[in-house]
């Protein structure tokens, strides 16, 4: 079994994820579009990188070996990082550079590599430096209670800071709630009609194009685990 540690405390409304995975041998984690872009630290036989990732619309796998570690951070969509904006990093990654073994550079400034029990500290230092704000609007419109603004405005912001359109990420909510429903057992033709899928085979479409998976697939997962 592989090491999992997960933070939930973390009092930051840019944060919405803290994992480290410590892998017990090798293979491949299927990375499915979460809503989120990460800073993440992998560790492994061949070194240590750091790695920043945008919003990712289709599924990414992850190859790893036994002892390789990857330490990510999950921001908010809302979380904007003014030299490196959503709409350049969508189903992207960019590694950042090192210095020495315990720190790393973004833009001019340089930062200790956090650990778990410190993200807050490292959250506030990125804030403090202006290298990650929120963005008010976008939050407000992923919460489902827009601010008022323009529909071209809305769609402006949100694109430059998240990297898709707003029917997209709509698309990747609704794809993320229906695995939850399959994973719990519900009949997919109801998971369907529940989210407002037009039909089954239009929710079986999307979750292929999105999480690389059928329903039947996501729920013989969930039974077998």
């Amino acid at each position: 079994m592989h090491l999992i540690e997960h933070r939930d405390d973390v009092a930051s409304s840019l944060v919405r994820s803290v994992t480290r995975t410590v892998f017990a041998g090798s293979g491949s984690l299927r990375l499915q579009p979460d809503g989120m872009w990460d800073i993440a630290f992998l560790r492994s036989r061949r070194g240590f990188q750091v790695l920043r990732t945008g919003l990712t619309t289709r599924p990414v796998e992850l190859p790893h070996e036994e002892g390789d570690e990857v330490f990510s951070i999950g921001f908010a969509a809302s979380a904007f990082m003014p030299l490196m904006p959503g709409d350049r990093l969508r189903d992207q990654g960019v590694l950042l550079e090192r210095i020495g073994s315990d720190r790393f550079r973004i833009g001019s400034d340089i930062f200790e590599v956090p650990r778990l029990d410190n993200v807050e500290d490292f959250v506030a230092r990125l804030v403090k430096r202006e290298t990650v704000h929120g963005n008010p609007l976008v939050a407000s419109i992923v919460s489902g209670h827009p601010n008022a603004a323009t529909e071209r405005t809305m769609q402006r912001h949100f694109l430059r800071t998240t990297g898709m359109t707003i029917k997209a990420f709509s698309q990747i909510e609704r794809a993320q709630r229906a695995v939850v429903l399959l994973r719990s057992g519900e009949a997919a033709a109801e998971v369907a009609f529940t989210l407002g899928y037009s039909d089954q085979p239009h929710m079986i479409r999307s979750l292929r194009a999105i999480m690389g998976q059928t329903p039947r697939q996501i729920a013989a997962a969930a039974f077998s685990s």
